[in-house]
């Protein structure tokens, strides 16, 4: 036990055999996201994305404060022509119980995977892990098109752009 939770393997909502139903594609530079909440305190160690096929470029993994305070960024790096991509943050970021946060990735050619309505009637759980249902800390699946990495805001059809967390109960020492 560590700092009064049990620490164990790092939280994901998706496994990695998990891929979206739709492909998007944009000729404008996005960045997508998803409003997320932990049951326990816990470290945010990282962000991961599904990458499709031609989404080509320098991507940026963002952790953010519902307030739009950008508590974390890092670039991936090693990315693989589609899948499961992730970038882990150089100081694992610390948040609380309850809290929602926001993450995203910044898709610099814009072709990203969506799938439309997903959080209109549901959530994802992956206990202690939450992407949040429409309606539960305003709408979910966020985004914006911007030229560079900026708090996602905008939101069409509760899309789900098929981002991740990557979450720790480990203090950063333990990790």
């Amino acid at each position: 036990v560590t700092s009064g939770v049990c620490s164990g393997p790092p939280a994901r909502i998706w496994p990695d055999d998990a891929t979206p139903d739709f492909f998007e594609g944009s000729d404008l530079a996005s960045e997508l996201g998803v409003k997320f909440r932990s049951d326990v305190a816990g470290f945010v160690s990282g962000v991961r994305f599904y990458k499709i096929p031609g989404n080509a470029g320098t991507h940026v993994g963002n952790l953010w404060s519902m307030g739009g305070t950008r508590l974390a960024t890092a670039t991936f790096t090693n990315e693989t022509t589609s899948g499961w991509q992730q970038v882990v943050f150089s100081v694992p970021v610390p948040i609380a119980a309850n809290t929602t946060y926001v993450a995203s990735y910044f898709s610099p050619l814009g072709f990203y995977a969506i799938s439309a309505d997903y959080f209109a009637n549901q959530g994802e759980d992956a206990p202690p892990l939450h992407l949040l249902e429409e309606g539960v800390s305003g709408s979910n699946g966020v985004y914006d098109y911007a030229a560079t990495s900026v708090f996602p805001t905008d939101t069409w059809r509760s899309s789900n752009y098929w981002v991740d967390v990557v979450l720790t109960t480990n203090t950063p020492a333990d990790t």
